[in-house]
C-alpha cells in the first residue's frame, strides 16, 4: 500500500512541475498512472481499510483547500501561464499529492 502512495505522490509532484512548465500540455504527465494498477495491490484487511478511510478524509480536506489557494492565485502568471487557465490540471495533481501524502503520513506506523 505505501508503495501505491509513494508513486501517487511521485506522479502529483511530476504533473505538477510539467503544469507549471508546459501549461496544459503538463496533463500528459498524467500518463504516469498507467503503471499505477500493477504496484503491489493486495486485500486490505479490517485495519487497513478503516486508515484508507481516514487517508480518504484527509485527502478531501487537503483538495479543498487546495481548491480555494487555486482560486485565490488564478491571476497569477507562472511562466507565460495563467492559474486560473490551467486550475482543474492543478487541481487533479493536488489531489495526487493529497492522496499520496496523507497515505504515506497515516500509514507510516504500520
Amino acid at each position: 500500500m505505501k508503495k501505491r502512495f509513494a508513486y501517487e505522490l511521485i506522479v502529483g509532484s511530476i504533473g505538477l512541475i510539467a503544469v507549471f512548465l508546459f501549461g496544459s500540455a503538463g496533463l500528459a504527465a498524467l500518463a504516469l498512472l498507467a503503471a499505477h494498477p500493477f504496484i503491489g495491490k493486495k486485500k486490505a484487511d479490517e485495519r487497513e481499510s478503516q486508515l484508507f478511510n481516514q487517508v480518504g478524509n484527509a485527502t478531501a480536506a487537503i483538495t479543498l483547500l487546495a481548491s480555494v489557494v487555486i482560486y485565490l492565485a488564478g491571476d497569477v502568471v507562472v511562466n507565460g501561464f495563467r492559474i486560473g487557465e490551467n486550475w482543474l490540471f492543478l487541481l487533479v495533481y493536488s489531489f495526487l499529492i493529497a492522496h499520496g501524502g496523507a497515505g504515506l503520513f497515516i500509514f507510516k506506523k504500520d
